[in-house]
Formats: structure tokens, C-alpha cells, sequence
């Protein structure tokens, strides 16, 4: 074979007939779950006007020719557009495609892994992950739009923009990591190996500095290099608009890379960023909108295994943002029940990514809990949530805020998996939301007073208007006898679940049961805690651990309040 390849499958678009496709001499590996989802997503959208019900849009691998630059600006500098889809004996090939799949809508629809292997023996082959770490810098570039012509200068500026990304180099002066333009001849092999090995595009982060060059040749060391840190793109014009972006630039940085590999792909990063800018604001013109900056935002959307990069407008209004948001789901097959591509929700890359909430505090502890042997069955919380627990935020509530603390921790499950884009609220914000509705006096606010699970499910449905489910026992050795019941919470809701008993409010992260035995066990998330935001002491000293069914008092009532996340929201 001539080499490896991963591909992913985004969408379905209706095809006109072709003939088969020449053989293809490489190894190619494809994640069918994701293919199967991924159709399973589109079919979930109702089709919005006539046009839509006849015809789909497509995607990473094949789809509809006036879509494919956005697509590719949206996504990761080393992803392309290589191949077709045939459904059911229907296909035409767009773009740089080398292959055609075979599918059929029954094998789509009984997501039938065996089938499809059966009909594209090329992806018959073991599952591949390639390690690697994010490179990511902030560039900021202005561009001067002539009153009545902008659509055109924005088109122009890109253009030259993407002309001139030849002339940024990209610096890291702890590493001493230098990638600018070189000829390939002068590369250094296996530049970054020694971050890249076992890292994780979306997880290990590389930051540079990026400098464009004032001089024309940006590969003479000899030559005296200017360096200014953003482009202006600018026009002798009397009336005029000034878009000025900051652009978060990433690209993917694999084991084995060279120096040379580096640079193309960080040239191609910054020029899909412009493109996608460019893009953005000329639809925002179109519609009537006006010129609009944008707020650059990366994503992992569930099932993908590459990032994805996204101009999101930042000035129009929220029924407008919702229909944009709508619209990137349908273009990319993504969920159409649940959103996935709020801002709340995109990853903090740089050290000056939009952050909604504490960048301090540690995010799921429970992924770095190591040598856990389940018992049974384990189910637990979908999604990032962050760590909230005693004596944070400059308040000493030791005693008295546990509950406070998991009702935050919730709250932050709501924010990172794009439900609302609210700051988590503080006790002050709490106790004023129970005084608002009633439930208690203004003398109140202020208060050390405790709050239990009834408070907190006042406060979900004051402030976001959640509906909660209650989970009530008499002793200890009832909530044990409720696993079943937390176990279809997690598989189907996925929110923190806090319990509050014998005067201690606790949060519950997952539950392990072994339906043969009856042994369960319960991950909890301890808001006592008192320390530094040290994971190692949190997960080795059982603030975020595995706790066995005796946890639970046998003389003491238990409530659980299981926050129910909205169906309809994108």
C-alpha cells in the first residue's frame, strides 16, 4: 500500500448515475458509527421549503459543489475533500474525488457494518488513531469596506490575505519551535515528535505567536526580517467600514511531521480562516444584516475524530444565531435535538479563548480516576462539567454551602454542553432567586443558611426554566436500591445528579451495577473539599471517587434531583 488514510463521512446529497471508479491504491479506514449517525441525523431535520425535501446537502467526502468551500474553511487544514457516495445506484463525482462508497438506504437505515464491508473492501481494515497535538495562534487581520461595495472588498481582502499567509511565521519561544516557509528540501524531520507522541488534537495544545514578515522573502535567514504581529488591509476611501477579527488559526501538528509539513498546514489553516470569515460576512450582507464581526470557535462534535472551525457571528440577534445554528447542523449531519455548536461549547485552545465560564477550575475529575475495576455495568454523566466545591471563589461557606456548590456544578453541565450561555450563579444569586419566587425572606440573602435538593430545583426552574425529577428515600440502603433508576438517567438525561442526606449534599457522577450480584457502587463528587485546584490530591484522596453502597447512612433520608436538559434546543 502507498500510505494510510482516515476519512469521515458528513452527509448525503441525491446523485446523479456514474460509472465505477478506478481502483484506488492506498488504504483507507472509515468509522461507520459515525456514517450511520450521521445519516441518522440528517433524517431527523424536517425539511424547511420544497427545495430541501428534494435535495440534501453534502459533506466531507461528497456533496453539493456550491457547499464545498465553506466546508472545507470550516474544517481542520488536513482534512479534504476525497471521494463520493453512491446510494442505492445513484452517484456523481465532484471535486478531487479518488473513490466512490457503495451504500444503500437499507444498509443505512439498519446500520449494517457488514454490509457496507461486503460492498467497499477497501475500508476492511483495523481501526487506526494518529497521535498528535493542536498548534494554535491568534491572528489578527482589518479589512476597510467601501460603502455599497463591500461584498466585493470583503471577497478582495480575503484574497490577498490568503496570498500573503506565506509571509507569517508562527514562534514558540519556550520550545524554540519556529514554522515559517522553507523549501522542502531544508526540512527538519520529525519537527515536534517529541510533543506529538501520544497527544490528542483536541486535548494537547501547542501555542505560538504569529509575526508576518514585512520582507519578500520570508526563507533567507541572511535577509533583515521585519515582523509585525497582524495584517492591515486597508482602502483611500472617504466612507467606509472597518472589520477587524481576531482569528483563532489551528492546525494539527502529527507524529512524524516535518517542519515543511508544518508550514503547509499552518498556510492552509490561516487561508480557510479568512475564507470562512469572508464567507460569513458576505452572507451577513446578503441577508440584509450589514457587516457583523465574528468570534472564532473550535469544536469536537460528538462522533468526530477532527476539529472543527467556525466564524460565529457575535452582533446578531438570538433568533438569528439559533437559524445559523440550525443551518451547520443540517450542513454538517450534526444532532437536531441537541446542541453542539453553541460558543459555550467550543474548546479553550489558547490561553485567550472565549471562556463562559472559570478557566481555573478542573473539568471532569472523574476522567483521570485510573486503575477502577467496575463491578458491573457502568453508566455516568455525558458531557464536560467543572468541579465546584468549598471556599472557591473568595468565599468561605465551609459548613454550610455543599449544596450551593453542587447546584453550581450542575449549572456548569448546563453551560459547557450548550444549554444556556448564563453565568453560573453565585449564593448570593441563588438565595435572591428563592426570595424572588417566595420560597424564602428577604433576610435571606446574604445568609449562611443551608439549601437542600427543593431549593435547588426551585432555582433550575426560576433561572432556566428546567424541570427536574425527584428521586426520594428513606434510608441509605434505598438509594442503592435506585440504581437502576440513576442508571437510565445517565444513559438518557446525563446531568449531575445531587443528592442531599444526614445534613451533606454530595453529586452524583455515575453509578456501576452488577445486575447478577447486586454489588453497586457510586461516583461522587465531593463539594466538601477545601483544597487547591490539584487533581492528584482530588482523585487520590476520594473527593471525585468510586464510593461502595455503604457510603450511604442506613439511618438517614436521601432526595435526588435529576435536572432534566430540554429536547428542543440547538
Amino acid at each position: 500500500m502507498s500510505g494510510s488514510q482516515t476519512v469521515s463521512v458528513i452527509g448525503y446529497t441525491k446523485m446523479a448515475p456514474q460509472s465505477p471508479p478506478a481502483t484506488v491504491n492506498e488504504l483507507w479506514f472509515i468509522d461507520t458509527q459515525a456514517m450511520f449517525q450521521n445519516y441518522a441525523n440528517l433524517r431527523s431535520f424536517s425539511k424547511s421549503n420544497s427545495t430541501e425535501t428534494q435535495t440534501t446537502i453534502g459533506g466531507v467526502v461528497f456533496g453539493r459543489k456550491a457547499r464545498k468551500q465553506f466546508l472545507e474553511s470550516s474544517l481542520s487544514s488536513d482534512i479534504e475533500l476525497v471521494g463520493n457516495v453512491n446510494i442505492d445506484g445513484q452517484s456523481t463525482l465532484i471535486g478531487n474525488g479518488t473513490f466512490t462508497l457503495q451504500l444503500s438506504s437499507k444498509m443505512l437505515e439498519n446500520k449494517n457494518t457488514s454490509e457496507f464491508l461486503d460492498q467497499n473492501v477497501i475500508f476492511n481494515n483495523d481501526h487506526i488513531s494518529m497521535e498528535g497535538a493542536s498548534c494554535v495562534s491568534k491572528v489578527g487581520f482589518e479589512w476597510s469596506l467601501r460603502a455599497g461595495r463591500e461584498q466585493e472588498d470583503v471577497k478582495s481582502a480575503a484574497e490577498r490575505l490568503s496570498m500573503a499567509s506565506f509571509r507569517f511565521s508562527y514562534l514558540n519561544a519556550e520550545h524554540e519551535l519556529v514554522i515559517r516557509e522553507h523549501k522542502p528540501e531544508t526540512a527538519k524531520q520529525k519537527y515536534m515528535d517529541k510533543f506529538t507522541k501520544g497527544a490528542l488534537p483536541y486535548k494537547d495544545v501547542i501555542e505560538f505567536t504569529a509575526m508576518q514578515s514585512l520582507t519578500r522573502d520570508t526563507s533567507n535567514d541572511t535577509e533583515d526580517q521585519k515582523l509585525v504581529p497582524t495584517v492591515k488591509v486597508t482602502k483611500d476611501n472617504k466612507h467606509f467600514t472597518r472589520l477587524v477579527t481576531i482569528g483563532e488559526v489551528v492546525f494539527p501538528a502529527y507524529f512524524g511531521d516535518s517542519s515543511f509539513d508544518l508550514y503547509k498546514r499552518a498556510r492552509e489553516a490561516l487561508n480557510r480562516r479568512a475564507n470562512n470569515t469572508m464567507m460569513v460576512t458576505v452572507n451577513g450582507i446578503r441577508s440584509g444584516r450589514g457587516v457583523t464581526t465574528t468570534t472564532s470557535a473550535t469544536y469536537l462534535p460528538p462522533g468526530w475524530v477532527s476539529l472543527l472551525h467556525l466564524q460565529l457571528p457575535s452582533k446578531w440577534t438570538e433568533n438569528e444565531k439559533r437559524n445559523y445554528r440550525i443551518r451547520l447542523h443540517k450542513l454538517f449531519n450534526l444532532s437536531s435535538s441537541k446542541p453542539c455548536l453553541r460558543l459555550s461549547q467550543s474548546l479553550p485552545l489558547h490561553s485567550e479563548s472565549v471562556r463562559l465560564t472559570n478557566k481555573k477550575l478542573i473539568r471532569e475529575p472523574h476522567l483521570s480516576i485510573s486503575n477502577y475495576q467496575p463491578a458491573g455495568v457502568v453508566t455516568a454523566v455525558k458531557g464536560p462539567y467543572n468541579y465546584h466545591h468549598y471556599m472557591q471563589d473568595g468565599i468561605d461557606d465551609s459548613g454550610w454551602g455543599c449544596a450551593y456548590r453542587s447546584f453550581q456544578t450542575i449549572w456548569s453541565w448546563f453551560i459547557l454542553n450548550g444549554y444556556t450561555d448564563k453565568p453560573v450563579p453565585s449564593h448570593r444569586d441563588i438565595q435572591q432567586a428563592l426570595v424572588n419566587i417566595g420560597d424564602k425572606e428577604q433576610k435571606f440573602v446574604g445568609s449562611r443558611q443551608w439549601i437542600g435538593s427543593t431549593e435547588i430545583s426551585y432555582v433550575l426552574n426560576e433561572l432556566l426554566k428546567l424541570e427536574c425529577r425527584f428521586i426520594a428515600t428513606n434510608s441509605g440502603a434505598e438509594v442503592v436500591e435506585r440504581a437502576r433508576e440513576l442508571a437510565r438517567h445517565f444513559e438518557t438525561s446525563g446531568t449531575p445528579v445531587m443528592i442531599g442526606g444526614n445534613m451533606l449534599a454530595h453529586t452524583i457522577l455515575g453509578v456501576d451495577f452488577n445486575e447478577m450480584t447486586g454489588e453497586t457502587k457510586f461516583l461522587i463528587l465531593d463539594p466538601h473539599y477545601t483544597g487547591s485546584e490539584d487533581i492528584k490530591t482530588i482523585t487520590s484522596k476520594g473527593w471525585c471517587a468510586w464510593k461502595p453502597a455503604s457510603f450511604w447512612s442506613a439511618d438517614h433520608f436521601y432526595n435526588m434531583v435529576l435536572a432534566q436538559p430540554p429536547t428542543d434546543t440547538i
